[in-house]
């Protein structure tokens, strides 16, 4: 059991009490049929289940109301969501949620994950009047990139305000963690060096968390 006994408790509880309806988390793996390196493929396979086991707690915590999905990064829901990576999760896709977790939702970054959920399950944002009021004049696509580490205590505050704000505008904002030492090539193209590190449709790039008034100003500079 990757989940203690009282976090066990905590989110059962959170789980019956907070979700209004079932959530759909697809989960892209490679297949890994064919490695050349012995170690890194044992390392990723170990990942890999140790994500998968999560994922599947979640779901048993939940009574079912979180239902996994489990995919190849061939299949034609990899091309549909246009997922590349080992490790993607999408958190809702059929209902028009853009929520990507690309490298594993594990340490610190589980309880934004686990949140973020339950906003989805609600179809609601939690985020102030004046930010839903502003992002009303959203309406072009905006992707948000969100650099972490699993160790980075700061990181799923920032995450967990992009999320909700891809939950506000659903479809439009693409929201992505990325978990940077899982995904070098990419945390090196943003010259990442310290987390969260935010970058939003690959132009604007933000340092540490932001306030959810400036975050936004940041986004409809975009749209």
């Amino acid at each position: 059991m990757l989940i203690d006994e009282e976090s066990r408790r905590v989110l059962e509880e959170k789980f019956e009490k907070e979700m209004k309806r079932n959530v759909e988390i697809y989960y892209f793996v490679e297949k890994h049929e064919h490695s050349h390196d012995e170690h890194s493929h044992h390392e990723h396979i170990h990942l890999d289940e140790i994500v998968d086991q999560f994922l599947q707690e979640l779901s048993e915590l939940s009574k079912g109301k979180i239902e996994i999905k489990k995919f190849g990064l061939n299949s034609k829901e990899a091309k549909e969501f246009s997922v590349d990576r080992n490790l993607t999760i999408l958190i809702d896709p059929r209902n028009g949620y853009r929520i990507f977790y690309i490298g594993s939702p594990l340490g610190e970054e589980a309880w934004a994950f686990i949140d973020t959920i339950v906003q989805v399950s609600k179809d609601e944002s939690n985020i102030s009047k004046k930010s839903k009021e502003k992002l009303k004049d959203l309406n072009k696509n905006v992707e948000i990139q969100v650099f972490v580490t699993p160790q980075c205590p700061y990181c799923p505050y920032q995450v967990l305000l992009v999320n909700n704000i891809a939950i506000e505008k659903k479809g439009l904002v693409h929201a992505k963690c990325i978990e940077s030492l899982e995904n070098p090539d990419l945390a090196d193209k943003f010259n990442v060096q310290a987390v969260p590190h935010t970058v939003i449709n690959e132009k604007q790039e933000l340092i540490g968390v932001q306030p959810e008034d400036r975050m936004v100003e940041a986004i409809l500079k975009e749209g």
